[in-house]
């Protein structure tokens, strides 16, 4: 019979919708295992960095474990901690006195892991929400002042934005996470995948959900991946509107933090004017991000894109009588 969907979609992506797909995604392991110079048995491609912190959590934490992360870093992470029954221990995040910027305190991530015992530490490089990014030294540094029997979650969700900070070597007991959707647009189909040692691949393969990845997302990823110029492309324009919208928002005395991301985070002198500048946005039909975490409340996150830029959104995040 005539496919109804045959007007919208090739017959080649129709036999791709007929189809199961390979549920060890083994096409784009080969890829992935190229591009980061690793062998495909260290690769695992599941439906995006969500999922795959999720599937590492299950591999490893069982309840009443303990999993450290840093107070108001990506909050994903401490819901699917929640969810398997972890106790979390955050660590606050280091403020510079001379420049007011925030990183994550690697150190004290370490200290708390070793003290506690910590199943496992969560890491985003770079951070999310501040966008600051620490070094490859540091994550081996990180590593090696753990214990060997603390897994390292290692999100590396925006690391195509600052390359040379990638860790580009396998650490002991450590788990690499990256996605297909901020360098590649491709954040509606759900790609990602993570690096790590064989073992944790195989063990993860046991428990994960099956055909995560669809055909078609497959098969997009794939096209996406032989053609790296579109990729290369959105990162420099994204870069662009990045360093525009932190000049703009610097140069009218706003404390802007450094960015290796797609976003730019202003870290306001109180929460209640973030969440004024933030409503103020909204009558303008615009949504920028402030974290949930109270330690948090006083930043806002916006994201690299020409619409940030227009000047009713430079005014509300930037006006005095907010």
């Amino acid at each position: 019979p005539s496919h109804p969907l045959s007007s919208v979609l090739s017959q080649e992506l129709l036999e791709l919708c007929r189809l199961y797909p390979d549920p060890y995604c083994r096409s784009l392991r080969d890829i992935f295992a190229e591009i980061n110079n690793c062998q495909p048995s260290e690769v695992l491609v599941d439906a995006g960095a969500d999922s795959l912190i999720s599937l590492c959590l299950r591999c490893r934490v069982s309840p009443g474990d303990v999993v450290v992360t840093t107070a108001g870093s990506y909050p994903t992470l401490k819901y699917f901690a929640e969810g398997v029954g972890a106790e979390i221990v955050e660590v606050p995040y280091t403020k510079d006195a001379a420049t007011g910027h925030l990183s994550v305190d690697l150190a004290g991530l370490a200290a708390a892991a070793t003290k506690r015992k910590a199943a496992a530490v969560y890491v985003a490089n770079p951070d999310n929400p501040t966008g600051h990014v620490q070094p490859p030294d540091a994550m081996l540094r990180l590593r090696g002042t753990m214990p060997l029997s603390t897994t390292l979650i290692l999100d590396e969700a925006y690391i195509d934005f600052a390359p040379e900070m990638a860790c580009g070597w396998r650490l002991p007991n450590t788990v690499q996470l990256r996605t297909m959707s901020k360098a590649y647009a491709l954040a509606g189909l759900r790609v990602g995948y993570w690096l790590a040692e064989e073992q944790w691949v195989t063990k993860a393969d046991q428990i994960r959900t099956q055909y995560a990845i669809n055909n078609f997302s497959a098969h997009v990823a794939e096209k996406l991946l032989a053609d790296p110029g579109y990729s290369h492309a959105l990162i420099t324009e994204t870069v662009r509107l990045r360093d525009d919208l932190a000049g703009r928002l610097g140069g009218a005395g706003l404390n802007v933090m450094p960015s290796a991301t797609n976003f730019v985070s202003v870290l306001y002198p109180s929460d209640a004017e973030a969440l004024a500048r933030q409503k103020a946005l909204w009558t303008h039909g615009a949504a920028v991000h402030r974290p949930p975490h109270p330690a948090m409340h006083s930043l806002l996150r916006i994201s690299a894109h020409q619409l940030s830029l227009q000047d009713e959104v430079i005014d509300a995040l930037t006006r005095k009588d907010v």
